[in-house]
């Protein structure tokens, strides 16, 4: 099913559900990131490799998007970024657009190039605790800085009287059931299987403690490492589903997600 600009209003597109290097890199799923699709603002999270193709395919032209937001800077997450931003501005021909980033995707070293950033109207730099209105009904903010090697946060956005939080990569701490405890669409980057003290990632193990906990109105595992893979995504949401009591379902590449009734629409 491809999208248009009409279609595209009201749906989250999943350009990719891949998690860690092996799987994003290995190109056993897709890496392209969040795409919100909301009436009057399109929002591209983690644009990760292949974002800019993948976009195409589903329809979805990178000119569309207004708001481009970075978790954090590893390259499973922003590899795209800058085809995103280029490709948003027309090459620079049409300046627009925000970014919001932590401050290391920024500074020394940085994974958003000074060249694509000229081109955009705002830059603003990700806090823990800051929100952006994007426009009257839709607000982003960034609940928690995660535990995650690099500087990484979650991102919630607060629309028509929901709120649909993306908790990407992190250690589990217990700061993650008070910073999402209002969210009615819960997404978990859930890597692992079981837990690993040496990965900060998230295993099933420790999403079926935050859904069991926080109890949203539907929860979606993504960002799948291969442990994951292995175990079938699918079986793994079933079993923390019957667990908890909760609708859980795993993501899947270019899955569409009704963001109104929170229902996976079925593609043609």
């Amino acid at each position: 099913m491809k999208l248009d600009k009409e279609s595209l209003k009201g749906k989250l597109v999943f350009l990719g559900t891949a998690g860690a290097r092996y799987v994003a890199f290995g190109f056993e799923r897709q890496a392209g990131g969040l795409y919100f699709g909301f009436p009057s603002v399109n929002i591209h999270v983690d644009p990760g490799p292949g974002a800019f193709v993948h976009s195409h395919k589903k329809g979805i032209e990178p000119y569309w998007t207004d708001v481009v937001i970075l978790s954090h800077r590893h390259l499973d997450h922003c590899a795209d970024v800058n085809h995103i931003l280029e490709a948003m501005t027309l090459g620079g021909k049409k300046k627009k657009g925000l970014l919001l980033c932590p401050s290391d995707c920024i500074d020394s070293d940085p994974v958003v190039l000074e060249y694509t950033r000229k081109n955009i109207d705002r830059v603003e730099v990700v806090e823990e605790g800051r929100e952006e209105p994007l426009s009257e009904e839709l607000t982003v903010s960034f609940p928690l800085r995660h535990v995650h090697g690099v500087e990484t946060y979650g991102v919630a956005f607060k629309w028509r009287e929901k709120v649909y939080s993306y908790v990407s990569d992190t250690k589990f701490f217990d700061g993650i059931l008070s910073a999402y405890k209002d969210s009615s669409l819960l997404i978990l980057n859930t890597t692992l299987l079981k837990p690993n003290s040496r990965i900060d990632h998230l295993s099933a193990e420790d999403a079926k403690v935050i859904v069991g906990e926080l109890k949203p109105e539907l929860a979606v595992l993504t960002h799948f490492g291969r442990t994951m893979l292995s175990a079938k995504p699918w079986e793994v949401a079933l079993s923390i589903s019957r667990e908890t009591g909760v609708k859980v379902i795993a993501a899947y590449d270019n899955m569409i997600l009704d963001l109104e009734t929170l229902s996976v629409v079925r593609q043609r």
